[in-house]
């Protein structure tokens, strides 16, 4: 007699692998997949339907429902939410699932209407405190967002997050919640050889580089990290990477103004697998992010980066990272990314010699615990008790 396979279907708010890869979905599918399960996307499309997607590990219906940016007509916005939602209700149950998986807040309330029709689990997978993040542009679609993730939580099995003070807002709820990091497997890092990477960016043996590596923005704190080389020996040198290029060029052109072309180094966007040269010649990579609400509870992928590839980091004394940075200790902690705080820790940081160790203590315990083949075990745990009834 043949056993049925069971079926998870994915919800998500965009594309599965355009702009770029849901890697935290994409990486749970290959997980249940590997453990037996058949997998499903149900995608929304907000704008124009990708026509060079690449070829799907995993079929996908793409509800192709544009809606007006945040910070618009509120009523726009409101009605093709709502057909948004009903179009990927109407989707996910078609695909007859046995777990709904939503990621993350904006297709919530399709998980929940799918959960109540098929009478299916519903984890909800939250890769941030949306109603912080949405405050950021709109405070009146912050406060509906709030209540709605309050409302629609009460048909959710099991929660999933990226970070502890994310987590404690949903226990307060009184839902079973557990962190999953965001951290890459064992197997996509490749540790490059210090000395080799270094000489072939030029650095001396008595330079000290603090290194960026990800997504050029404002917000991350750059334009302070450069205003800080000044006040610091010129053997410090600053190694940033990441794009978009038009960004990179922005901060090498404000670091020719500032005569500091020769102490830094500004490269165009690399995929990942090329950045390990990159993160072997760092003494210390920052993490700077501005204070807002969604970045004091949220911990970025690169904070793992570094981490695997024994990078000790400089980071904010915020909720979410801080603790995490200083349980090892990891690296160190600034209390406010402001010129004069950010150069006095550069300052200590260099004169501490321990920037190496501490590294080392963040790679042990990224293979120990933070990498993906750990937070997989988990997951599939969670699975497992929650579709066979057990307790968490």
């Amino acid at each position: 007699m043949a056993v049925s396979v069971r079926k998870a279907v994915f919800l998500l708010q965009t594309d599965p692998y355009l702009p770029k890869p849901v890697l935290r979905a994409l990486r749970e599918a290959e997980a249940l997949k590997r453990a037996g399960w058949d997998v499903a996307f149900v995608s929304w499309i907000k704008g124009t339907l990708p026509s060079n997607a690449p070829s799907e590990a995993y079929p996908t219906r793409r509800v192709n429902v544009p809606v007006p940016p945040l910070g618009t007509s509120f009523v726009r916005r409101a009605l093709a939410y709502n057909r948004a939602m009903k179009r990927m209700f109407r989707a996910c149950v078609d695909e007859k699932p046995d777990l709904i998986i939503a990621h993350d807040f904006e297709v919530l309330r399709a998980g929940a209407m799918a959960k109540r029709w098929t009478r299916k689990p519903l984890f909800y997978d939250s890769h941030e405190d949306w109603p912080a993040l949405i405050a950021e542009n709109s405070a009146h679609e912050a406060r509906i967002a709030k209540a709605e993730e309050r409302r629609l939580c009460r048909r959710v099995a099991h929660v999933i997050t990226v970070s502890e003070p994310i987590a404690d807002k949903f226990r307060r709820m009184k839902k079973d919640t557990t962190v999953l990091y965001n951290a890459r497997p064992e197997s996509e890092i490749h540790l490059a050889d210090r000395e080799a990477s270094r000489r072939s960016f030029g650095y001396g043996v008595d330079d000290f580089v603090v290194g960026f590596a990800g997504a050029l923005a404002s917000g991350r704190g750059l334009e302070i990290l450069l205003g800080a080389l000044p006040m610091l020996p010129p053997s410090t040198k600053a190694l940033i990477v990441g794009g978009p290029d038009e960004e990179a060029r922005r901060l090498r052109t404000l670091a020719q103004a500032e005569g500091l072309q020769d102490r830094v180094r500004v490269d165009g966007y690399r995929a990942f697998r090329e950045l390990p040269p990159y993160y072997a010649s760092m003494d210390v990579g920052v993490i700077l992010l501005d204070r807002r609400p969604n970045h004091e509870r949220a911990l970025p992928n690169k904070l793992f980066d570094y981490m695997a590839h024994g990078v000790a980091v400089i980071v904010p004394d915020y909720p979410a990272i801080a603790p995490l940075v200083l349980e090892g200790p990891y690296g160190w902690t600034v209390p406010d990314v402001q010129l004069e705080a950010v150069s006095a820790i550069l300052r200590e940081v260099r004169a501490s010699g321990e920037a190496r160790a501490r590294g080392k203590t963040g790679r042990e315990a990224y293979v120990r615990k933070y990498a993906w083949n750990r937070q997989e075990e988990q997951f599939l745990k969670i699975v497992r008790a929650v579709t066979e009834g057990q307790a968490v």
